[in-house]
């Protein structure tokens, strides 16, 4: 089964420069199967930057994530893995 795992807010000025600054935390999926997602915010089709929470990829963002976006959305992408719990887990 798939699902989310890991989300961080990364102020970056490209897709490419957020996913180096995410794995640059040093952030690690459990599973061996695990994709890395990047979402820039404002570019999510529904996405309302007035509005408490959103939906970005696969996941819902809260009111204090949306302050963190807030503060940046130009530069904001949300990242997180997209894992399969059914994989074995990571040693």
């Amino acid at each position: 089964m798939l699902h989310p795992t890991n989300t961080r807010i990364v102020f970056a000025g490209s897709e490419e420069e957020a996913r180096s600054k995410y794995l640059e935390l040093g952030v690690k999926p459990k599973h061996q199967i695990a994709d890395l997602e990047c979402y820039k915010a404002i570019d999510e089709e529904d996405f309302d930057i007035n509005a408490e929470m959103n939906f970005i990829g696969e996941i819902s963002v809260s009111p204090s994530i949306m302050a963190d976006i807030r503060t940046d959305p130009e530069h904001a992408y949300v990242l997180y893995y997209m894992e399969d719990s059914s994989s074995p887990e990571r040693e």
